[in-house]
């Protein structure tokens, strides 16, 4: 059995990591919403390496860090399943379809030219991801804000997110937890 606050869970081999990531990243469209999404769907629902909390708080730990948060949470969440190892090949099996997609698209898009039907194509895509993203994050909301002083800093993260950097709300927050200590959960 597994002690509590031992930070690893060996619940699946490298190799195994990787051509899970390396599937997932070939279907993360749409951003970090659809990524979340995807995370929790094979990750916590289908193989069960993980739990919900885990992903938020991957989330958490990595909004703070510039780049591309959906790569940083996945690199966690591989750290958090096998160490420095999982990490490394999580990122890294995650990252190379899209960059080979990637590549691929925009050497397609500049051989064509500039038409009605790829713009509205993309107009399409771009509604689409938003529609998975607000879908993502109501389920992520669901599940993280249990009590009425959670719901209360969800919604106003939300609010303050629109006009302070997402930076200061998510350490705002974490300071508001950490003054609460564990009565937050309980309220």
């Amino acid at each position: 059995m597994e002690a509590k606050n031992t930070p690893f869970r060996n619940t699946c081999n490298l190799l195994t990591l990787g051509w899970t990531l390396l599937r997932l990243g070939a279907f993360a469209f749409g951003g970090l919403g659809a990524t979340l999404a995807l995370l929790q769907r094979e990750l916590v629902d289908k193989r069960s390496w993980l739990q919900p909390h885990d992903i938020a708080q991957a989330l958490a730990f990595t909004k703070l860090l510039p780049g591309s948060t959906g790569v940083q949470v996945v690199a966690f969440l591989g750290w958090r399943l096998r160490g420095w190892p999982g990490a490394v090949i999580a990122g890294a099996a995650f990252v190379t379809p899209a960059a080979a997609m990637m590549t691929a698209a925009a050497a397609a898009l500049a051989a064509v030219p500039d038409e009605p039907w790829i713009n509205g194509a993309l107009a399409g895509l771009q509604v689409a991801v938003i529609g998975l993203l607000a879908s993502a994050m109501w389920k992520l909301a669901r599940g993280e804000a249990k009590g009425r002083i959670l719901t209360f800093v969800l919604l106003a993260s939300c609010g303050i997110g629109i006009f302070v950097n997402a930076a200061f709300v998510v350490i705002g927050a974490g300071l508001l937890g950490a003054l609460l200590g564990g009565r937050i959960e309980d309220a």
